[in-house]
C-alpha cells in the first residue's frame, strides 16, 4: 500500500522514512518528493509498505508522530482522477468564450470591416 507522509521538514531523508516505517512490514520503496527545478524538498513523501494489514497499522500508529521537529501527517495515498479536479471548471461554448477580446489586441479592432479599409499615406 502506498502511504502519504506529509509535513516533513527539509532535513528528512528517505532513509529516515525507511527507519521510521521499518518495524511495520516490508518497505518496497520510500521517497521524499523534491522540486525538479531547484532540488528542494516539497515537504511530503511516499512509503510503499506491504502487507496491507501492517500498512494500516503503521498509518494508525505513526500519524501525528514527531520527526525532526514536526508532527507527521500519515494517511493512505489516494490518487484522484482528472475529472474530479475539474468539477468546478465550466466548459466554454458560444460567443461568451472571450469576454475581453479587444483588450487582447491592445485596442486594435480586428473586425472584418476594419481589414477592408484602405490606409492612405
Amino acid at each position: 500500500m502506498n502511504i502519504f507522509v506529509g509535513n516533513l521538514t527539509a532535513t528528512v531523508t528517505a532513509d529516515d522514512l525507511r527507519q521510521l516505517f521499518g518495524g511495520y512490514g516490508t518497505i518496497v520503496n520510500a521517497i521524499v518528493m523534491r522540486d525538479t527545478a531547484t532540488g528542494m524538498p516539497l515537504g511530503y513523501g511516499h512509503v510503499y509498505l506491504v502487507p496491507e494489514r501492517d500498512a494500516y497499522e503503521a498509518i494508525i500508529n505513526l500519524h501525528n508522530t514527531p520527526l525532526n521537529g514536526s508532527r507527521l501527517s500519515v494517511r493512505e495515498c489516494v490518487y484522484r482522477s482528472c475529472p474530479e479536479r475539474r468539477v468546478k471548471r465550466q466548459p466554454w461554448h458560444g460567443p461568451e468564450r472571450r469576454v475581453a477580446g479587444a483588450r487582447r489586441h491592445n485596442g486594435y479592432d480586428h473586425s472584418p470591416s476594419s481589414s477592408r479599409q484602405q490606409h492612405t499615406g
